[in-house]
């Protein structure tokens, strides 16, 4: 009983550190005023945007608000939690090593693990905090009258969480294996960044290289929980890669280990044997009230009667044709079948074709100009041989317009520029005030 105390006292100092410390402190008051900022900007485009949709319904079938209003929240957390929080996390284990704590800390009554596991605690406390600044919005905008879908909002908060387990992961591994805090933020911002780098080079098709490594980029499975999907693959993506982050952190936190290159080679395999068995999971599942990343039942039918599409696109990949296609059919099209094969065509074709996109099933083939829904299910259904059944039932989403009124503007400003942080001050004001000369178990 005395032993699972002085744990839970332990955790509480760990807790608490990263409470009390300057950093934890200005990191969580410009989430607040930037989350603010994003909220504010968001609702403001959202209701101007929804003038002309009240008053055509046709067009008021366009407005959701986790896209129209929550992502682009989350979009001024996602920029400053992946900038600074590693500044905050990483003081976890690099405070222990500058002020010579890590040698009392060894002589607590358990093991070096059970240290460890509650700086993990700590920081997926801080992470939950930080995390916490973003619920207001949804109440604000349930106060102002909007809609907010249920599975969809917990989708897009349990991808953001996970995304922080990541940069918690990489932050600890990073002051595990670095003597200096400067050293270890800059590790891992490289880290995080690097998807960032990915992406870039995969969407300008500036090398070749990237094109297989974009498929795992950080970002670009984050959005997968932005867009509403759900998928089991990505998922035990995020856990893996935390989970791999966290056991080489504790494997270089504790000093008594040796050969720890040896354990680093086989968590590297094991993560990769467990990448190649996620790799062929295809569970995947449109959380969205609309069913804007589904094709209609009888048309996705249709699809999985299919034998392996290849598509050849004679369009340059920064046509803004081609990035359409990319983000509507293609993206619908790779949920429903994972063997679809996509081409672009080289320098040297686009000349002849440019324009054209070739769709081959088997030995048969068909080009059209077209990149409409309709064509291309045309196009299909004269390459299959198989006829396109009506849906019995259509699809059917009224869309969510909102004009805010009244002195809406005020209201959040007053929450995000005033009363969060003055509240966060009061809690780091307190948690300070209440420390005499440190703690220890």
């Amino acid at each position: 009983m005395q032993l699972k105390m002085k744990r839970g006292k332990l955790i509480g100092k760990e807790t608490k550190d990263i409470l009390r410390s300057k950093a934890g402190f200005i990191l969580l008051v410009l989430l607040s005023l930037l989350i603010g900022y994003s909220f504010y900007m968001a609702v403001d485009l959202y209701s101007k945007a929804s003038l002309a949709a009240l008053r055509d319904p046709l067009y008021a079938t366009g407005f959701e608000p986790v896209p129209g209003v929550f992502v682009p929240t989350f979009g001024g957390f996602f920029v400053l939690f992946s900038l600074l929080a590693p500044f905050v996390l990483i003081k976890l284990i690099t405070d222990e090593k500058k002020y010579g704590t890590f040698y009392l800390i060894a002589q607590y009554p358990f093991s070096i693990y059970r240290v460890f596991l509650s700086k993990v605690i700590a920081g997926i406390f801080f992470l939950l905090v930080s995390l916490s600044l973003l619920l207001p919005s949804f109440i604000y905008w349930r106060f102002l009258g909007g809609h907010i879908p249920d599975c969809e909002s917990v989708l897009l908060l349990m991808g953001y969480f996970l995304y922080g387990l990541f940069v918690l992961s990489v932050s600890l591994f990073s002051a595990s294996l670095f003597e200096e805090s400067a050293q270890a933020a800059i590790f891992s911002l490289f880290v995080i960044i690097l998807s960032w780098f990915i992406d870039f080079g995969k969407d300008m098709h500036l090398l070749a290289f990237l094109e297989p490594l974009s498929a795992w980029s950080i970002t670009r499975n984050l959005k997968f929980f932005e867009e509403g999907i759900f998928s089991l693959k990505v998922v035990l993506y995020f856990l893996g890669l935390s989970l791999l982050f966290t056991y080489l952190a504790s494997v270089f936190f504790d000093a008594g280990i040796r050969r720890k290159s040896g354990r680093t080679v086989v968590s590297l395999v094991v993560f990769l044997l467990f990448m190649f068995l996620i790799a062929h999971i295809n569970y995947n599942f449109d959380l969205t009230e609309s069913h804007r990343n589904s094709f209609s039942p009888a048309k996705t039918a249709f699809l999985k009667k299919l034998p392996e599409i290849r598509i050849k696109i004679y369009l340059d990949p920064t046509d803004s044709r081609a990035k359409d296609f990319e983000n509507d059919f293609l993206k619908r099209l790779r949920l429903i079948k994972r063997d679809v094969k996509i081409e672009y065509a080289g320098s040297k074709e686009l000349e002849k074709n440019y324009g054209f996109f070739v769709y081959s099933l088997g030995h048969r083939s068909m080009k059209t100009y077209s990149n409409s829904e309709e064509e291309i299910f045309m196009v299909l259904q004269d390459l299959s041989g198989l006829k396109l059944k009506e849906d019995k039932k259509e699809m059917s989403f009224r869309g969510y317009p909102l004009v805010a009124k009244g002195k809406w503007k005020l209201g959040v400003l007053f929450v995000y520029v005033v009363l969060l942080p003055i509240t966060l001050m009061l809690v780091y004001i307190l948690l300070n005030r209440t420390r005499r000369g440190g703690e220890y178990v």
